[in-house]
């Protein structure tokens, strides 16, 4: 290895001791860097010695001795390049909500308002034009949004654990719903998932719906076993049905396209002999699945379940009966 290198790493190990609050052993210095114990008791030793009145011993309860440098101790070290601006400003670009816009703009404000002065007007002109080469697609997606006091409040009641109640328009009319708020999904719009006691079951509710919002002073206990990780898992966009296994395989004509593309969180793809791709994944929303086909056309074949094949076709049957 390099002294360069050698150098780069050092870096990067002050910056990690900066960052850690729970402090690092040197087993995790050994895992990051892939390297022997010994290397890794060097590299401690070496940073220790530079830095001396800057290091904390973390209190650990593995019988592993673990350090952290004090807060600030590198931040003269830390820039920022006109590539990290244009990333940032390309993910603003990407987002579909305007409150997230707003939040990331506030952020890129913040970062900017740490960088030097003298580097400022050149980081700008720099970022433009990184920015100009990148281009974005025009994309169609729905313009409403969740309003900034309503977000706030049910992080509160979900981190409080405090049940909330609300007015929602049904089909039925309009009904005061009290929740237990579990958390919030993005799709298309916001989608609050929560425990409904009079139901005795999980229901959804888009956030953009929910009027004359109130936090109660009623605690609740969520349910231990649920993780909204995998209720968003068992489904295709927001839709929650008893999953199925689902088997695709798509021509070979659009091959790299499938093979860089995600379809859900279980996905397994596979390149088959023939060029062609199979992608399996296992999942509730059949309308979904079917929206997400649609716009493969004719390069996709629905292998398996027969009951996603039959719901296809009736889709399709009642796509083109419209048109008559």
């Amino acid at each position: 290895m390099s002294r360069l290198n050698k150098a780069e790493q050092i870096i990067e190990l002050a910056m990690m001791f900066q960052n850690s609050f729970t402090g690092l052993c040197i087993y995790d210095i050994q895992e990051h860097f892939e390297c022997s114990r010994r290397s890794a008791e060097r590299m401690k030793t070496l940073l220790f010695e530079m830095f001396p009145e800057k290091i904390e011993e973390v209190p650990s309860f593995d019988k592993k001795k673990r350090w952290r440098f004090a807060k600030g101790t590198m931040n003269s070290l830390i820039s920022f390049s006109v590539d990290d601006f244009a990333n940032l400003e390309y993910l603003k670009g990407l987002s579909d909500d305007e409150n997230k816009k707003k939040q990331l703009n506030e952020l890129i404000l913040k970062i900017k308002a740490l960088t030097p002065q003298k580097n400022a007007r050149a980081l700008e002109n720099d970022i433009e034009a990184v920015i100009e080469s990148e281009g974005f697609a025009v994309r169609q997606y729905s313009r409403v949004k969740a309003d900034p006091k309503t977000m706030e409040m049910l992080r509160c009641a979900m981190l409080s654990f405090k049940k909330i109640k609300f007015d929602y328009l049904t089909d039925k009319g309009n009904r005061t719903i009290t929740l237990n708020p579990y958390g919030v999904i993005i799709s298309d719009k916001y989608y609050l998932v929560g425990y409904n006691e009079y139901v005795n079951d999980l229901r959804l509710y888009k956030v953009d719906k929910i009027k004359n919002l109130e936090i109660t002073e009623e605690y609740f206990d969520k349910d231990e076993k649920f993780s909204l990780k995998e209720y968003c898992n068992k489904s295709f966009s927001i839709y929650q049905e008893e999953p199925v296994n689902v088997v695709l395989e798509f021509d070979k004509s659009i091959a790299e396209d499938v093979l860089n593309y995600h379809f859900h969180p279980t996905q397994k793809i596979k390149r088959l002999d023939s060029g062609n791709v199979k992608v399996k994944f296992t999942s509730g929303g059949l309308m979904a699945i079917c929206f997400e086909l649609f716009k493969w056309g004719k390069n996709v074949k629905i292998k398996k379940p027969s009951k996603l094949k039959e719901f296809y076709k009736a889709y399709i049957k009642e796509v083109l009966d419209n048109l008559c």
